[in-house]
């Protein structure tokens, strides 16, 4: 009877709601400033004109969400390993270990085989491979020596570029083209690949043979971060790369957060509920001919990066000295190509963090607390209607406001810059967050403000991995709420300067407009 007993108390035990975290606090830092000090925070917002990469963040109280990119807390098996690095100049130690979890998490097929040719270039950070990948492609394919004044000759499509990868794309001679897929532009809610590339706008552009030969590649962003954070699916990676090697063009991932959209394939998508989330990531990379990536997201890092190109495949046949030309850059920009610009220890807290995050029970907590956090956020925002302003369905790193909805049927304009005055009254409260709509991806050009296209138009909360808990995730909510409850109040901004600069949200300044 007592076996039965225990038994029932189980299975009631495995239906509990609040689950605890996979982990455990080994230190904590406290803040250097109050959740008080509105008066202090308000002076600093002003003298740094609005702009939330000029605030200091030892004076954020709340939680600084404007990025997930390198705000990682770090385990305690990657602290280990910070104090066992080798910091010798050539062939360190950690090379060649990060090498072989390279291939462990994504697959045989990315073994270096070939020992008088390279096929994994490390960098400081994603942004310099994104650059060295885009600079050594142009000069490959003479993309300058082409270019007809401002219009460019080629073009790589993608599901979504994101704003400096546009940018590296851009200022290297050649042209960024998104493709989203119906259900994004639709907002379709119940479509669970909201980051999938548009597979008939794609076979449009590879079926024109004039256009085709002006396209040196194909790039798919996992999970689309440009998209609202949403996932691309096994079935679009597969058709991708089935239209892409008809017409033998090489496709490439920006993988920086692979893990995360692994995870949402294994949860929605047919037929992968049982592959655990190692194979589907091996089946993910087994389509690809190479990817970028910016470990200083799914590699739990605070800084890194790396391309690795697959021996043997379109890209290599396509551009045979690719890689050598990749190694000069490397060596004139980063250092010796077995550390490329990192120290031998970040190398091994690196391969430590890449057996981390395939970790399922990690995986489901992340993601789950971005989930939780949106889910606060659609039930506080509502309106009348039922409608909220937060994209749905929540995506794996950050939640998304859509300005567009959050301050409808207000005077709000869209040369107010309402999403920048949303960020710089939230840094007053003590919370940092990042716009990423009309002034992050518009231009202004000819004295006339052109926003993107296809329509981005968002607010990012991007939720840094293992460093806040849901407490802290509520707080900002609350604030979030207090000013969508005000928002015919929120004045718009004034661009005072670098209206016309490139990547002019890195460097602007603003004001409140009068009212």
């Amino acid at each position: 009877m007592s076996k039965k007993i225990i038994e029932d108390f189980i299975k009631d035990f495995r239906n509990i709601t609040t689950w605890g975290r996979p982990y455990r606090n080994a230190t904590v830092k406290f803040r250097k400033c109050s959740n008080s000090d509105f008066e202090e925070r308000k002076q600093l917002v002003i003298e740094a004109g609005l702009n939330v990469f000029k605030f200091p963040s030892e004076k954020i109280s709340g939680c600084d969400l404007l990025s997930d990119s390198g705000t990682t807390s770090m385990t305690m098996e990657q602290w280990s390993q910070l104090l066992l690095g080798d910091e010798a100049y050539g062939s360190n130690e950690g090379y060649f270990i990060l090498k072989e979890q390279i291939v462990e998490t994504f697959g045989e097929q990315w073994e270096n085989k070939n020992k008088y040719t390279e096929n994994f270039f490390i960098f400081h950070q994603g942004r310099a491979a994104e650059h060295a990948l885009f600079k050594v492609l142009s000069e490959t394919i003479q993309a300058k020596k082409l270019k007809k004044e401002k219009e460019p000759y080629f073009i790589i499509p993608s599901n979504g570029h994101f704003d400096t990868t546009e940018a590296n794309i851009e200022d290297n001679d050649i042209g960024a083209k998104n493709l989203f897929c119906e259900e994004y532009l639709k907002k379709d809610t119940n479509a669970k690949f909201q980051g999938n590339m548009d597979i008939k706008e794609l076979k449009k552009l590879l079926e024109n043979p004039k256009i085709r030969n002006q396209i040196p590649l194909v790039y798919l962003t996992i999970t689309n971060n440009r998209a609202g954070g949403q996932p691309v699916s096994m079935a679009n990676i597969k058709e991708v790369r089935q239209i892409t090697q008809k017409y033998e063009i090489p496709l490439f991932f920006d993988a920086s957060r692979f893990a995360e959209n692994a995870w949402f394939i294994q949860k929605n998508e047919p037929g992968y509920q049982e592959k655990s989330i190692i194979e589907i990531v091996h089946e993910m990379f087994s389509y690809v001919d190479g990817f970028h990536i910016s470990f200083k997201k799914d590699g739990l890092v605070n800084m890194g990066g790396g391309i690795l190109i697959k021996e043997n495949s379109i890209f290599t046949e396509k551009y045979k000295n690719f890689q050598n030309k990749l190694i000069d850059h490397q060596i004139l920009t980063e250092g010796h190509p077995t550390y490329g610009g990192l120290a031998g220890r970040d190398l091994k807290a690196l391969a430590e963090g890449l057996k981390t995050v395939i970790r399922e029970d990690y995986l489901t907590y992340r993601i789950e607390q971005v989930q939780r956090f949106g889910k606060k956020l659609i039930e506080l925002l509502k309106d009348k209607e039922d409608k909220s302003p937060i994209k749905q369905p929540i995506g794996g790193h950050a939640v998304y406001i859509d300005i567009d909805e959050f301050f409808k049927d207000t005077k709000m304009k869209d040369e107010d810059f309402g999403g920048i005055s949303l960020t710089a009254l939230l840094l007053i409260a003590g919370h940092r967050l990042c716009e990423l709509g009309l002034y992050t991806f518009g231009k202004f050009e000819n004295g006339k403000e052109i926003p993107p296209s296809p329509r981005v138009n968002y607010v990012r909360a991007a939720i840094p991995r293992l460093v806040y808990e849901d407490q802290d995730l509520f707080s900002l909510a609350e604030i979030i709420s207090i000013l969508h409850k005000n928002k015919d109040k929120i004045p718009g901004v004034e661009v005072i300067y670098g209206r016309d600069l490139k990547l002019r949200h890195f460097k602007s300044r603003f004001k409140f407009k009068e009212s």
